[in-house]
């Protein structure tokens, strides 16, 4: 009786199905998948962030005086949520990725396709120097006000319009 138990369990045991079947099986296939599997690198904020915004996206556009208490918190003194004076090339950008530019410290700059200004950055690139209320952050849609001298009196008359943009550079403060 032992002897067949002990055949029984030779038989039908996983190790003798590795060993002495012909073909691969299942646990093989298991084992070198295993085997091959690379490792899962999580990606940095920057790279989520150009990669969201490596091809052209559209937004609304307006402008904004950023010393008007009517178009701003109040007690403005035309410093942005990025620490930055706004001034010429400065926008503020209504995104669900505004804030955390501005947690994680990092200089963006966008450009504006077809967009025939000059600003400090160059020809239709703008620096994100503040952000907009939180009702603009949107999963998926984007706002961005101008700085109130960087648009022509037509665009100033459109009220909202739209642009297409996409992320020019993205540095960390300091660099």
């Amino acid at each position: 009786m032992r002897n067949v138990v002990f055949l029984f369990v030779f038989i039908f045991s996983p190790v003798t199905n590795m060993i002495g079947s012909h073909g691969s099986t299942k646990t093989d296939k298991f084992l070198e998948l295993l085997e091959k599997k690379e490792p899962i690198i999580p990606k940095t904020v920057e790279e989520n962030i150009l990669e969201a915004f490596s091809s052209w996206q559209t937004a609304n556009a307006s402008y904004y005086d950023s010393k008007d208490s009517l178009q701003t918190r109040e007690n403005c003194n035309g410093i942005g949520a990025f620490g930055h004076y706004i001034t010429s090339g400065s926008i503020a950008l209504g995104s669900t990725f505004t804030e955390t530019f501005r947690d994680k410290g990092m200089e963006v700059f966008i450009q504006i396709k077809n967009f025939n200004i000059m600003t400090p950055y160059g020809k239709g690139i703008f620096r994100v120097d503040d952000m907009m209320s939180s009702k603009f952050n949107r999963k998926g849609k984007f706002h961005i006000d101008f700085y109130h001298k960087d648009l022509s009196l037509k665009q100033k008359r459109m009220g909202r319009f739209k642009v297409n943009f996409r992320i020019y550079k993205i540095t960390t403060v300091g660099e």
